[in-house]
């Protein structure tokens, strides 16, 4: 049996190396935990197909790797994403303030107005007090820059990992329903 599309969409994953892009992906994928990821050289991608809201859709997920001597190879793998997740590991602050670089490079290479989500990984190895300082930075990093939204996620456990994908998507399908989203590629039926 043939399962045809009707939309196709590619998401960026940007971010530092080791805040757990790859990990995110997988358990999202898989529904596992990976533990013993690689470095992502350059870039990596995934196609996922999922029904939402009675639409069929294939998610491209695109892996960027996070190491700073693969920065200059990124541009081309960003043009014509619709949304983007930028992450950073809650246990190392500096790694949420490096989302700078990635989000101008996202803007140059798609548009102000795509959606971009933040997500705070390894939240299973956060100290709750901790946490809060650190969500309020996140939050304030969010707010500043003009983001759709901040999310928690645990890849170990998958806490909010489900729930980070099925929000974007259901953004980008009100996007598309408001007729704002217009690099959606769709098929005939």
């Amino acid at each position: 049996m043939i399962c045809l599309v009707d939309i196709i969409w590619k998401i960026v994953v940007g971010g530092s190396g080791g805040v757990g892009k790859t990990t995110f992906l997988h358990r999202y994928l898989t529904t596992q935990f990976m533990d013993d990821t690689k470095m992502t050289v350059g870039v990596s991608f995934f196609s996922h197909k999922l029904v939402r809201q009675g639409d069929n859709i294939n998610l491209i997920l695109w892996d960027l790797g996070g190491q700073d001597r693969f920065r200059f190879l990124l541009k081309p793998y960003i043009k014509g994403a619709v949304a983007a997740f930028l992450m950073f590991d809650l246990t190392r602050t500096t790694t949420l303030w490096e989302l700078n670089e990635w989000l101008d490079i996202v803007r140059e290479m798609t548009s102000d107005s795509i959606p971009v989500v933040l997500i705070g990984s390894k939240l299973d190895m956060i100290h709750p007090e901790k946490l809060s300082f650190v969500n309020e930075e996140a939050e304030n990093f969010m707010k500043e820059k003009g983001l759709m939204q901040y999310i928690t996620i645990s890849s170990k456990s998958g806490e909010n990992v489900n729930e980070a994908m099925d929000n974007m998507v259901d953004l980008l399908l009100w996007q598309k329903s408001q007729g704002i989203l217009l690099e959606t590629i769709a098929h005939g039926h």
